[in-house]
């Protein structure tokens, strides 16, 4: 089967290698459709990693995948199913794919499944916002406006927040956050973050704030901009061990700051499951974060374009099949 992975910095090349048969309980899936996490990005494919941890494991980086089940050694799939798949090592970057039984959520058997991929990021987005409380006529920001920006935004905007601000320096990725759940957008570049924020809350600041772009700086801009007693949600990942904080700032704030990580919960795909399900009852769509579609074969032109922070990109999804 065909595999693709990153064999140096910025750099992904196919090549071949031998189907894994499933063993009881594992199924192999025939892969579909894969998108791009940011997180991807960022802490592999532009890091500049040691050079002995390339070429990376086949299949990596890629962990959002979707396709249907073409072998089942499970009591709980059949062949021939729709499924999310959610694989252990980022190694989706694969024609086939075995995984355990217990890494699979079924799809319904209607709607495209480049949309229906969606659901996987922001099912992740579904799990952090269960920390922040009760949302209802809160003022919620959310610093950065890409997939998982715009998945809090559109969470917070269906949970009944009063607001919903979206920060990004992409003024295209504003426009169409602004379109899927944001009252309010700011973009650093052409004003002061502080001050807008000042000014949308009449000086209240913002009670709940997300940092969801994973930059050094999101941070602090997040204990700048929250209220005091506010609260803070941790999402996004840094590519550093170790950033700058200003914990005066912090301190002076009486803040909560809340860390969130679904994959180091024991249940992670619990939120993606009910993701699918507020999908189906059309309480939210994920897949109207989709701007691009692409064959896979193109995934180092997707990259790229995720890299370069391209206007008007968001989500790219890339048919495998």
């Amino acid at each position: 089967m065909k595999v693709a992975r990153l064999t140096s910095r910025k750099k992904i090349e196919f090549t071949e290698s031998d189907i894994i048969e499933p063993r009881d309980g594992e199924c192999l899936l025939k892969v579909k459709v894969v998108s791009i996490c940011g997180t991807d990005v960022r802490r592999e494919f532009d890091k500049d990693l040691p050079e002995d941890n390339y070429p990376l494991p086949i299949g990596t980086p890629c962990h959002e995948v979707v396709g249907e089940i073409y072998r089942s050694r499970s009591k709980l799939f059949n062949e021939g199913e729709r499924v999310l798949a959610v694989p252990t090592a980022d190694n989706g970057l694969q024609e086939y794919l075995t995984l355990n039984e217990n890494r699979f959520v079924r799809l319904p058997d209607e709607g495209p499944l480049d949309e229906w991929v969606m659901c996987q990021h922001s099912g992740t987005v579904l799990y952090a916002s269960k920390k922040w409380g009760d949302t209802t006529g809160k003022t919620i920001a959310v610093l950065g406006q890409g997939g998982i920006g715009i998945s809090f935004s559109m969470i917070a905007s269906m949970k009944g927040a009063s607001k919903v601000i979206g920060i990004d320096l992409n003024q295209s990725r504003l426009d169409i956050a602004s379109n899927l759940g944001t009252t309010h957008s700011i973009n650093p570049e052409n004003s002061d973050l502080i001050e807008s924020i000042s000014e949308i809350t009449n000086g209240d600041m913002a009670d709940i704030v997300i940092e969801a772009t994973g930059r050094p700086e999101g941070l602090n801009s997040c204990v700048d901009i929250v209220k005091k007693h506010g609260t803070v949600i941790c999402f996004g990942l840094t590519t550093e061990e170790f950033i700058p904080f200003s914990q005066n700032n912090f301190l002076s704030k009486n803040c909560t700051m809340i860390s969130t990580l679904i994959a180091g919960t024991s249940t992670p795909l619990k939120e993606i499951k009910e993701m699918i399900e507020l999908r189906k009852k059309g309480l939210i769509d994920p897949g109207k974060l989709k701007t691009h579609n692409m064959s896979w074969l193109n995934v180092q032109e997707a990259f790229d374009l995720y890299s370069s922070h391209s206007e008007g990109l968001v989500k790219i999804a890339l048919k495998v099949s």
